[in-house]
Formats: C-alpha cells, structure tokens, sequence
C-alpha cells in the first residue's frame, strides 16, 4: 500500500526531496542494471523543448523504440491528439490544446499506432519492476499537483518512460525533459515513489 512504501522509505532514512534536487542526469553507463527495459528506449529520446508535450513526446519513444524505426513525430501525435472527435478517436478529449495530456490520451493515441496499451491507476513499485521483467514499456506520471511557491500554485506533472532500475541507483527514465544528449535522467527511489503517489501512481503499460 502507499502509506507502508513510504514509511519503510522513511525508516531506511530516504526521505523524499523537493521536485529537481532529486533528478540528476547522466548518460549509460558501463554496468548491468538489475532490471532494464528489452527495447532501445535511449536511442529514440528527444528533447520537447519549450512545449508541453511531454505526453505526445513519452508515445512518441514508445512507438519509436519498439518499431526501432522513426514512424511517429511527438508534434504531428499533439496535433492529433488536440484535434477533433474523428481525428482524436473519441469523443472524450485527449489533450488541452499547448497545454496538458490526460493519460487515457496517451493509451488511446498508442492504440492507434497498433499497440496493445492501458492506463492504470494505484499501481505499485512491483509493476514496475515486473513490467521491466516482462518486457513491458511504460510511462509514467509524475508531479507535485498541490505545490505552491509564495503563496501562487506552482503545482506541475510530467510523463516520462520507464528504462531501468537498480537498488543503488534507483530508477532511469528516458525523459523528454532532458536535453537531447541526455539519454536517461536517474531518481532515486523515494524521490520517485514520492512524485508518482502524488500523481495517484498512473501508469499507462505497453504489452510487448
């Protein structure tokens, strides 16, 4: 459950950080991760520059990476996904537009690139890890929704694909946040469980 993670967190003495202290970037290095993702997510990242595209740009990695070949682009995928009923795929809106992604957004845009992909809520660090196991791509959100700085709201989410983990190190995503020749940015653990339990531990999984 969320509470008994983070309490056993907190007893081991990894008390959570604030939001990019605990985000440090890096690029592979020469050692086995214990579990790592079986496609060359790292390859396919992107920066999304000054957008908020993350979403669009968090399919874009998946598609890319387990076609290994450039058939999706993260700004043609936002435009769809912004665009009406019978371009979007439903009548349930998927993205607002410059804006934010919603997460069955992302699943139904995966969908329409042939892939087999859900959205979960109340996902636990063992998905992960067994999604890694599996063969399973998938993203994540995370964020501080109830952030204020100074009395203004300053709350924020963020997605980003799953790539590796290992106890020392924690977890690596490939983040479209990174700058291009970031290839995987590293959270520790408690950063991490902190930032997607804020979220409601979503998850949108790719089967292989």
């Amino acid at each position: 459950m969320v509470e008994s993670e983070l309490t056993k967190l907190e007893d081991a003495g990894e008390q959570p950080k604030a939001a990019h202290s605990e985000r440090e970037v890096g690029k592979p290095k020469n050692k086995a991760w214990k579990k790592e993702a079986h496609t060359p997510l790292p390859k396919w990242h992107r920066h999304q520059g000054s957008s908020n595209d993350c979403g669009p740009y968090s399919v874009m990695f998946v598609v890319n990476s387990l076609r290994d070949a450039a058939v999706a682009d993260a700004d043609a995928l936002a435009r769809r996904m912004e665009g009406p009923p019978a371009v979007r795929g439903s009548l349930l809106p998927s993205r607002i537009r410059g804006w934010a992604t919603f997460p069955w957004g992302v699943a139904r845009a995966l969908k329409q690139e042939g892939l087999r992909a859900r959205w979960r809520v109340g996902a636990s660090l063992r998905d992960l890890w067994a999604n890694l196991n599996r063969g399973r791509t998938t993203i994540v959100i995370v964020g501080e929704p109830f952030r204020f700085n100074d009395g203004k709201y300053a709350g924020w989410s963020h997605y980003k694909v799953l790539y590796a983990w290992d106890p020392d190190e924690g977890f690596a995503f490939v983040d479209p946040a990174a700058d291009d020749d970031v290839v995987y940015t590293i959270q520790s653990e408690a950063a991490f469980l902190k930032q997607w339990t804020a979220m409601g531990r979503q998850l949108v999984e790719v089967a292989p």
